[in-house]
């Protein structure tokens, strides 16, 4: 995505490069689990490529979040959540400040299910807690399009950025109904 977005500093090239590159990732983890299925293939809790792959997603979502608070606002992290004080906030503020909140409750929440990604972490808290948990995920995805869809509005993304987002997010959203169709009577094969 570097080579692809016209970014005027260091941090906003790895912000676009991290964000795109964290959104394709997230939706390819969340992909894996409904292409097992609809090819009739075990669909563990848990496999290494899904968990490598969110890992990725999750690091680059992380790494998107800290290139990002320093973008605009030169770097003045409480400037990203709330206006100076006596600052007109038009729509265009409110919807910065919004966008940033997503962006900040989807990395927290990334940052948890990064502390979940183990072997260790399914066996102490069991399979469908572990799982449980791990369906935040599509929360994640929810706040990412809300968080991304806010930005490409308030920045005039060109339209490949907005085309990337769109089709991966409608990507996943329909082998995510596919796959919920051709899913079996017995919802998960345990990893043991």
């Amino acid at each position: 995505m570097w080579p692809l977005t016209a970014h005027r500093s260091l941090a906003e090239g790895l912000s676009f490069a991290t964000a795109y590159a964290g959104l394709v990732l997230l939706a390819v983890a969340l992909a894996i689990g409904p292409v097992n299925v609809l090819q009739r293939k075990p669909n563990p809790v848990s496999t290494d490529l899904r968990r490598d792959v969110g890992i990725w997603a999750a690091l680059c979502g992380i790494a998107h979040t800290i290139a990002g608070l320093r973008v605009h606002m030169h770097g003045e992290f409480a400037r990203y959540f709330t206006p100076a004080p006596g600052a007109h906030v038009d729509g265009g503020a409110k919807a910065f400040f919004t966008a940033n909140y997503f962006g900040m409750a989807a990395a927290i929440l990334l940052f948890l299910l990064l502390l979940l990604s183990n072997d260790v972490a399914l066996r102490k808290l069991g399979v469908p807690l572990w799982k449980l948990l791990q369906r935040s995920t599509y929360v994640v995805l929810a706040l990412v399009v809300f968080h991304a869809a806010l930005y490409e509005k308030l920045e005039k993304r060109t339209s490949l950025l907005v085309i990337v987002s769109v089709v991966t997010v409608l990507g996943v959203l329909v082998l995510q109904l596919k796959g919920a169709r051709g899913r079996p009577e017995s919802r998960s094969v345990d990893p043991k």
